[in-house]
């Protein structure tokens, strides 16, 4: 179960220099300043943290990397996986961004969005003593290759919260049969799910509802091509793959 706490007092796009943008989860859902988004598991279908950087500015492009700025009572203060533009990073160190300064920044042109695949994920439970935090800054850069900041950072919290209720329908109860396909995708569903499937530049292709019991997706009005299927339950958890239209 995902918890968002609001603590900015304002919400929409962030002006940052010439050119704006919003981060968001799959949801939609806007990151704030200062947002704590919280989970009561640390399992990948609950704490995976899915999310968009959509450049908002006709002309201007963005670049763009990802601050690792400080964690409370992890057991391994590297944090776990970090997915930003094409790449993933793992066991990334302190102080650190995504992508590093020897890489190029994530560069988004103008009424573009990063594509799908973008996301936080840890495991790390902690010590038992409380909550465990890793703070992340959204940051601009003023070119592909460039290490000069501009505009002001976008901060929010990755948290894990042992106190927080999780019920017995934190995963979605699923399975695909195959996951390359010609013209129709075939599942076991366990339970009633809406599903939502995107290309790899993160545009929605289809969606709609599956009851329980075996299940087809007509597929074959879609160009042959790698997607990504998000299922969503009633209780609110998600469930992600990628399938392949041959």
């Amino acid at each position: 179960m995902k918890f968002k706490l609001l603590f900015a007092c304002f919400f929409g796009s962030i002006l940052i220099a010439n050119a704006q943008f919003t981060v968001k989860d799959d949801q939609g859902n806007i990151f704030n300043d200062g947002d704590i988004i919280e989970f009561g598991s640390t399992d990948y279908s609950v704490a995976e943290l899915l999310f968009f950087v959509p450049n908002d500015h006709p002309t201007d492009n963005i670049y763009s990397r990802v601050e690792y700025v400080s964690q409370t009572n992890a057991l391994d203060p590297d944090f776990e996986q970090l997915c930003y533009g094409e790449q993933c990073y793992y066991g990334i160190p302190l102080g650190t961004t995504v992508p590093p300064m020897s890489e190029n920044a994530v560069e988004i042109m103008p009424g573009r969005t990063t594509g799908m695949g973008n996301h936080f994920y840890s495991d790390d439970a902690g010590n038992g003593q409380g909550n465990v935090d890793f703070v992340f800054s959204f940051k601009q850069y003023d070119g592909l290759t460039s290490t000069n900041e501009i505009g002001t950072a976008l901060t929010f919290t990755y948290r894990y919260n042992p106190l927080l209720n999780v019920n017995e329908f934190t995963t979605v109860n699923l399975s695909l049969h195959a996951t390359q396909v010609q013209d129709k995708l075939s599942l076991d569903v366990n339970e009633p799910v809406q599903y939502a499937i995107y290309n790899m530049e993160g545009k929605l292709v289809m969606t709609n509802k599956l009851a329980v019991g075996y299940q087809e997706i007509e597929v074959s009005n879609l160009n042959s091509q790698l997607y990504l299927i998000q299922f969503k339950n009633e209780a609110g958890a998600t469930k992600t793959s990628k399938f392949m239209i041959k």
